[in-house]
């Protein structure tokens, strides 16, 4: 717009004085900004709603294309379609609770059982006594520390609240406390009659912890069982959101937003359906090789570096956790029956570079190809950056974001600077519209 507040090209004239503020291209683009911020901030905040809105719509998102296949194949209704796929997925989760819940639930009992007993100080003893004078302090002053993080998160005991010192012996009492007589006059202070009292017993601080992790509990299983319900309507209505999307794209923008959807889609969907896939095929391998190696909890520590594995290369953290575990049982074993020293430090982590390899030259290219287009670095280094900026959530994030940010990149600001760089433009990001 020209000094005299007439369009420059001339077509009809622009009464300044008359333009709401939202009718400056610079307000409105600062106005869009701030909307997309406070959005994102007001599903935060609810993020008990939006949540499961996001899951039910991811997932709708990625069994879009069996769901076509399946009315294409069956000649059935959609809707039809989507209740067979939520009803085979319930079956399916069932059995497969059934067969390894029970097995995980098992080892982890049996952990907590040891970490109780003290299995695992022994273990922790046996290998302070092969370690190096200086190894043996620095394990030494670990456990100290974890204990005094242990000791600090404790509620307190009766005895340390009386204000009287407590025997430095006295958690090893097992003795039961001998039951003292109540005077009649605390009898009567402490009667069911003094509502302060009833409420200060009831609502004690571990009463109330007790009563807010099993309020968070049933949060968690409410929001759980909604996603099966907004899964079934997201599902139903994906074409119409779809078609309705595209009413919203200018006529003029069609061909390339269309273009440039269609390969984000192929990116982002090929990925997440790959990786979920190449993951559990991961933590059956993990589990299987380590059953073999004879690590203890080996389901649970496969299964575990499966779904971590979600994410590439972070099933990788497991692998210390199985070499401790598995040094710390053998070393509990009589000599004669303990494996080699190179095959408990070298077994599981050679079972994970044999998995690696497995996902790497077979897995991948079977169920998720090329699907990103990012080499092995550029995935490495967007998943630190993703860690880096929001933490696990980052992470999942961080591959879909970089594969659709190169697409953008490849397609718009690309052949402006290529064509700045053949002296066919003058401006590598020109601001005219023109």
């Amino acid at each position: 717009m020209g000094s005299d507040g007439v369009d420059p090209t001339g077509r009809k004239p622009i009464d300044v004085a008359r333009l709401h503020i939202w009718q400056v291209q610079a307000v409105r683009d600062v106005l869009v900004v701030a909307l997309i911020v406070v959005a994102i901030w007001a599903g935060y905040a609810l993020r008990f709603v939006t949540v499961p809105l996001l899951l039910a719509f991811a997932l709708a998102y990625l069994v879009e294309p069996l769901v076509q296949w399946i009315c294409a194949a069956l000649k059935i209704a959609r809707p039809v379609a989507v209740g067979l796929i939520l009803g085979t997925f319930g079956i399916t989760l069932v059995v497969a609770g059934l067969l390894f819940v029970p097995m995980v639930v098992r080892q982890s009992s049996e952990f907590v059982a040891n970490v109780r007993a003290g299995q695992f100080d022994r273990w922790i003893d046996r290998a302070q006594d092969v370690l190096p004078k200086d190894f043996r302090d620095e394990v030494a002053r670990v456990r100290l520390w974890a204990k005094s993080l242990a000791s600090s998160d404790a509620p307190p005991s009766p005895s340390t609240t009386s204000g009287e010192p407590v025997s430095a012996h006295a958690n090893v009492i097992l003795d039961p406390i001998p039951q003292t007589p109540v005077p009649a006059k605390v009898e009567e202070e402490v009667s069911p009659i003094s509502g302060e009292t009833i409420t200060q017993t009831i609502l004690n601080p571990t009463a109330q912890a007790a009563l807010w992790r099993l309020l968070d509990f049933s949060g968690v299983i409410f929001a759980a069982m909604l996603i099966p319900f907004y899964f079934w309507f997201f599902s139903n209505g994906f074409p119409g959101a779809i078609h309705f999307l595209g009413t919203l794209v200018p006529e003029s923008r069609k061909p390339t937003i269309f273009r440039l959807a269609g390969e984000m889609d192929a990116a982002v969907a090929g990925f997440v359906r790959g990786r979920i896939l190449i993951a559990a095929g991961m933590g059956v391998m993990f589990a299987a090789g380590w059953w073999i190696n004879g690590v203890p909890y080996a389901l649970t520590l496969g299964l575990l570096a499966g779904l971590l594995s979600i994410v590439p290369y972070l099933g990788a953290v497991v692998v210390v956790p199985a070499v401790a575990i598995l040094a710390a049982h053998q070393l509990s074993q009589p000599e004669a029956q303990r494996m080699a020293w190179y095959w408990i430090i070298g077994g599981p982590p050679l079972v994970f570079l044999i998995v690696q390899s497995i996902e790497g030259y077979i897995l991948t290219p079977i169920f998720a190809g090329r699907a990103t287009n990012l080499g092995p670095v550029s995935i490495f280094v967007a998943v630190l950056a993703g860690a880096s900026v929001a933490g696990l959530y980052g992470m999942l994030l961080a591959i879909p974001v970089a594969a659709c940010t190169k697409i953008l990149i490849r397609e718009t600001m690309m052949p402006s600077l290529r064509r700045w760089a053949a002296g066919e433009s003058s401006d590598p990001l020109p601001l005219s519209r023109e």
